[in-house]
């Protein structure tokens, strides 16, 4: 049924950042991670020689470790699925010296010029975490977000 088809898609790419069937996007898909300190980012970008390396320069910056991540392009658009592991102390805390939040890290991966939209997939935090340029602006990385009628209303 299509229906069903269609809403499996949506929820898969909700849930893991999957794309499959698109029409604009690139396929792709990474496997889900076990680990319970794993967070995963997805990025849309400008399909360009040199933005993937950029774009794992943030992570690097704020001493996050790649535990995994796949890149696929289709024309001038690139998809990134990130996964990403905190560094631990010997306790098994978090060690945030680097690393100070995911509203700063998001914030420091739309700064990057090339840099469409990004997203957040957390179990903790599930359908937060979207931000996206319009005219030069980024929207939606914290609380402080303005308001409007939805994105695809910024985009017009």
């Amino acid at each position: 049924n299509a229906a069903a088809m269609a809403a499996d898609t949506i929820q898969l790419f909700l849930e893991t950042g999957t794309i499959r069937d698109s029409v604009n996007f690139p396929a792709c898909a990474l496997p889900a991670r076990d680990e319970e300190m794993i967070h995963r980012v997805c990025v849309v970008t400008e399909n360009r020689p040199g933005m993937l390396g950029e774009l794992m320069s943030v992570f690097g910056g704020a001493g996050i470790n790649v535990s995994q991540q796949i890149n696929t392009s289709k024309g001038e658009i690139a998809y990134n699925v990130v996964d990403l592991e905190l560094p631990r102390n010997a306790d098994g805390k978090p060690e945030l010296s680097s690393f100070k939040s995911f509203d700063e890290l998001q914030a420091a991966i739309m700064e990057l010029d090339g840099v469409k939209s990004s997203r957040l997939i957390s179990d903790w935090c599930p359908g937060t975490g979207y931000a996206i340029k319009a005219g030069g602006e980024v929207i939606g990385i914290g609380v402080d977000s303005p308001e409007q009628e939805s994105y695809a209303a910024l985009a017009a």
